[in-house]
């Protein structure tokens, strides 16, 4: 007797299959939506949800989440849109007043589609950040995040098992894979050390990094021959003795027929030599014949038989590991004899942090938008995770905020990027305004000094001590500050005066001149 499946049940279950997983969540109430950006979505970003505020009067905040490493709160607003409706800049705008509303300091949008062309430069010239559907799907991939086929969320292992076949279809994305088992040729393959404690140890090796997924294995694997071996000799008449020995093509001597095993969870690869054979017997007969008695004479081996099989060498193991991937070699001992990393995609770097990659000597870093006074530089390790996070002052507000305080208008304008903030020279008048702006946005230092074109000389510099202007003309020195001449010195005349005058000016400095960039004096 054949049993029936109601109709709108097959078309349901045929259609989700179909689904990806965005079209899930577009199906999704706007409750369940906002439930699940909450429970799964902010957790991966390192947020810690403080409250739910989505309802038709939220104020243009449905989240109200905190970032314990930064101090940030965040308002988090989240659009359920089909793939044809897009966040409009009032919507951007909306944020901007939820966050003054509910005393946030960063604004995010989760949409299931887009942001119009006007909503991303208004979300960028107001500094708030977004996740846009393709992100979003990205995301939910990339960390294996559940979603909710009704208003309850799927088990991790039924979400795995249901979207399998569209992952594999639709994306590159790198994932861990269940190895697959090979069979070895021959008499079969000894294991000094098994894949899973080969994988165990090269994790135990990436430890230290929070994303680490095997990609692939592959055993290289060498000749092992295993040999029956007779022993004759004379010794109070004719003798012998039967022998089990073998050596692989690490030149490993056997005494007994190791456990070998016709398949192996992984890839393999046969490294041969022809005339590795022949080389095996010599040697091994010479291991036979010191079996005999010392008193024995007319030593006499003969390899009766032999087992042809492989022994593993060394397993090489690839692992995507943050950004990038890994490659290690574990030997036969279990040690790991070789770890590279490929080099960071900056094209990916970018895209996936979004800003500016910056190299440093080996060091790389990414610098983004925070705010319309504000950078942040993310520095990143090999793999490309986030090892520090730092905000610094942006250049442009750091000019205007010296401007400000020097109340000058107009001038000639430039800045130098230091580690600590940013060094401001502005040219106006004939006089350098000069300041140092640290990453709070602070002025810590500032200083007033005449341009070098101001006053004649035979030299003219900046001495960074008295943090003044030096000209030199003649056999007087002038010490200019903002108010003029403070100084005047003459050089003493005759050989020892001025020897004298030149080497007290080393020690001590007042006189002397420094540098031609009026930026070194903050």
């Amino acid at each position: 007797m054949f049993s029936y499946i109601p109709s709108k049940l097959i078309n349901f279950i045929f259609e989700w299959y179909y689904m990806n997983e965005l079209d899930i969540l577009r199906s999704l109430n706007p409750e369940d939506f906002e439930k699940f950006v909450a429970e799964r979505v902010l957790p991966v970003l390192g947020l810690t949800v403080l409250s739910v505020t989505g309802s038709p009067n939220d104020a243009g905040c449905d989240i109200i989440a905190f970032d314990e490493k930064l101090g940030n709160r965040w308002c988090v607003q989240v659009k359920r849109y089909s793939e044809d409706k897009k966040v409009s800049p009032k919507e951007v705008r909306d944020v901007v007043l939820g966050m003054e509303h509910y005393g946030c300091n960063r604004g995010l949008i989760i949409t299931t589609s887009e942001l119009s062309g006007p909503a991303l430069k208004e979300a960028e010239d107001r500094g708030i950040d977004y996740i846009n559907g393709s992100r979003l799907l990205s995301m939910i991939r990339r960390y294996n995040i559940p979603i909710p086929l009704t208003s309850e969320l799927v088990s991790y292992d039924k979400r795995i098992d249901d979207s399998r076949r569209a992952r594999k279809e639709e994306t590159k994305e790198e994932e861990e894979k269940e190895p697959s088992s090979t069979k070895v040729k021959d008499d079969g393959v000894f294991l000094p050390i098994s894949v899973s404690e080969a994988v165990k140890i090269a994790k135990e090796k990436l430890s230290r990094y929070k994303e680490v997924k095997l990609v692939s294995v592959k055993a290289h694997l060498k000749r092992l021959y295993i040999f029956k071996v007779k022993v004759s000799y004379k010794l109070k008449g004719r003798r012998s003795q039967s022998l089990i020995l073998g050596m692989d093509g690490d030149g490993k001597v056997y005494e007994e027929v190791p456990t070998l095993v016709k398949s192996i969870s992984c890839e393999v690869e046969y490294e041969t030599d022809s005339e590795f054979y022949h080389s095996v017997r010599d040697k091994l007969t010479k291991v036979a014949e010191k079996q005999a008695p010392e008193e024995a004479t007319d030593i006499e081996v003969k390899m009766e038989s032999y087992k042809l099989a492989w022994v593993v060498s060394y397993y090489v193991l690839r692992f995507a590991v943050g950004l990038t991937q890994a490659e290690i070699i574990v030997d036969r001992q279990g040690k790991v004899k070789e770890t590279t990393f490929d080099p960071l995609d900056e094209r990916r770097v970018r895209e996936f942090y979004g800003g500016k990659v910056v190299k440093q000597d080996d060091e790389m870093k990414v610098v983004r938008e925070f705010d319309d006074k504000f950078l942040e530089e993310l520095t990143i390790n090999e793999v490309g995770e986030i090892v520090e996070s730092t905000k610094r002052v942006k250049p442009e507000y750091a000019v205007s905020l010296v401007k400000t305080f020097y109340h000058v208008e107009g001038g000639v304008s430039r800045f130098k990027e230091v580690s600590d903030g940013v060094k401001v020279d502005i040219l106006f008048n004939n006089y350098h305004y000069l300041a140092r702006v640290n990453n709070e946005g602070k002025i810590v230092d500032n200083v007033i000094v005449p341009d070098v074109s101001v006053y004649a000389g035979t030299e003219k510099g900046y001495n960074k001590k008295r943090r003044c202007l030096i000209v030199r003309e003649g056999d007087v020195i002038k010490v200019v500050d903002a108010r003029g001449v403070i100084e005047r010195k003459e050089i003493p005349k005759g050989i020892f005066a001025k020897l004298k005058f030149s080497l007290s000016n080393v020690i001590t400095s007042d006189y002397s001149i420094d540098t031609n960039d009026p930026l070194e004096l903050v």
